[in-house]
């Protein structure tokens, strides 16, 4: 029997036409085989793909790459300009077709490799112009949408498509990714998530690849980096606020771009050992930062387990710094005792609990919001997935397509069902979080004291930008921009002495 390929190829824009898409062409194109009695041993899609050549159309290149390994006795198309979009391409294609002797069979234009190339290549000419016209129209439709206040580019991760055609489609915020992308913003903000764990993280969620892979770290990098997600457009140099909802604010933006430029050690850098005060510390006599380490010597240093940590200048050993070694647990010890000298004020503290309800209250809006996006999404997964079951018993899929996308939908119907039970999880975090932040402003000293060493560092972060050391003792603080104005107004007091009120 014949055998044959069958290639496809619709683009975003085209999605909708229904005599374009992928299961309308796909279906013609096997009832023409079975009609003309062609096996049918593969099918290549290019579904989503707009390029005017070959080159950037990955599934083309693999049927390219097939018919050379192992050869069909013809290719099955819907429409030339589905099968290249300019003549160069075509005409290419054509003669390696021609020389392998493979038919190229078009279901709208018949038998292309008969006769001479002069026909098919006049219907190349056509696909191209046609091409050429419509992006000439498309690209004076972008600027007057941007003109208008919306994005001309394709959509960003976070939001979807609304009204209109075409171009005049104007775009919300999705209501199961927007909360996760605005999450996105938040944890990478704190400083303790490189873009590596933050990938990981987004493929459990199901934010994937229209392709079905991970999104990859210059995807996450580029969402991190959108002024979009804060309400700008951008447009052929131009900028300006867009009509569209933001995710997240403008503050929230400026301190991830903070995070990124920042190389700091308490961002990113994982370490072996990570000290408490690495990143923090300075030296009063040189300004470069401490360091620290452990010395060990197991005879010397028995009764302390047979080691000892130090800060130190890190110009000590190579430019003859004279600040001296300083213990890890003096040094330490004189961090908690400034601790001990803060409180907040009543009123800043009513004003906390007071803000605590506030969010609490949005955190329990937003979870069943969430919850029911998430349900939303698993009942259409399970759908398509029957629709899959379905196709395999009508025998119209070979096992092998079956099993890899079957296997793919069970996983993102699992990866749901683990979402449901995280947000039930994360309603407990919430409340802990709450108890720590109202114990925190009720007593920054004890707070502090029984913090795990990740949160001490966030305490640590919100207060000091440095603290300078000079001969083993604390010479000065430089407070944080925040840290300085709850001061100025007030709403953090500072005593002289470190007794409790």
């Amino acid at each position: 029997m014949k055998t044959c390929y069958i290639y496809i190829r619709v683009s975003t824009e085209e999605q909708k036409n229904s005599g374009y898409s992928p299961d309308n062409q796909i279906r013609h194109c096997r009832e023409y085989a079975q009609m003309n009695k062609y096996q049918v041993k593969r099918i290549f899609d290019d579904s989503g793909k707009s390029g005017r050549s070959a080159e950037k159309r990955p599934a083309l290149q693999e049927l390219l790459k097939a018919i050379s390994e192992h050869p069909v006795d013809a290719i099955i198309i819907y429409k030339i300009d589905r099968f290249a979009r300019n003549v160069g391409d075509f005409d290419r294609m054509y003669k390696d077709l021609k020389a392998k002797g493979i038919k190229l069979l078009s279901i709208n234009e018949g038998d292309l490799t008969e006769g001479n190339s002069l026909i098919p290549n006049i219907f190349a000419s056509v696909a191209q112009w046609e091409s050429e016209v419509n992006g000439e129209r498309t690209r004076d439709a972008l600027a007057q949408k941007f003109e208008g206040g919306w994005q001309p580019s394709p959509l960003y991760i976070g939001y979807r498509s609304v009204g209109g055609e075409d171009e005049k489609k104007t775009c919300e915020p999705d209501p199961y990714v927007t909360p996760i992308i605005k999450e996105l913003f938040e944890l990478y903000a704190t400083g303790n998530y490189s873009i590596l764990a933050l990938q990981e993280w987004l493929s459990k969620k199901n934010i994937i690849s229209r392709q079905g892979t991970p999104l990859g770290h210059s995807v996450i990098n580029n969402i991190l980096r959108n002024p979009f997600y804060w309400g700008l457009i951008r447009w052929h140099g131009e900028s300006k606020i867009g009509k569209h909802q933001p995710i997240i604010s403008k503050q929230l933006y400026d301190v991830c771009q903070y995070t990124l430029a920042k190389h700091r050690s308490f961002l990113l850098r994982r370490r072996v050992h990570d000290f408490l005060l690495r990143g923090f510390a300075y030296c009063a006599e040189c300004g470069q930062r401490y360091t620290a380490e452990w010395h060990k010597d197991a005879k010397k240093l028995k009764t302390r387990g047979g080691k000892i940590a130090y800060y130190h200048c890190q110009k000590r050993e190579r430019n003859g710094c004279p600040a001296p070694y300083i213990e890890l647990s003096d040094l330490e010890e004189q961090v908690e005792q400034q601790f001990k000298k803060m409180e907040f004020s009543e009123e800043f503290i009513s004003a906390v609990v007071r803000k605590t309800k506030e969010v609490l209250e949005e955190n329990r809006r937003l979870a069943s919001s969430n919850t029911q996006g998430i349900l939303n999404q698993k009942n259409a997964l399970e759908a398509r997935r029957n629709t899959l079951e379905d196709v395999l018993l009508d025998g119209t899929i070979d096992k092998e397509s079956y099993k890899r996308r079957h296997d793919d939908l069970q996983q993102q119907i699992i990866n749901l069902d683990n979402q449901i039970i995280e947000l039930d999880n994360k309603a407990k975090i919430d409340i802990d979080l709450i108890e720590e932040v109202l114990a925190f402003t009720r007593n920054i000293h004890q707070a502090y004291v029984e913090a795990p060493t990740f949160l001490k560092r966030h305490y640590l972060r919100f207060f000091f930008e440095q603290i300078v050391i000079k001969n083993k003792k604390i010479y000065k603080v430089v407070p944080t921009p925040i840290f300085k104005i709850l001061k100025n107004r007030h709403e953090i007091i500072i005593r002289q002495s470190g007794l409790p009120r």
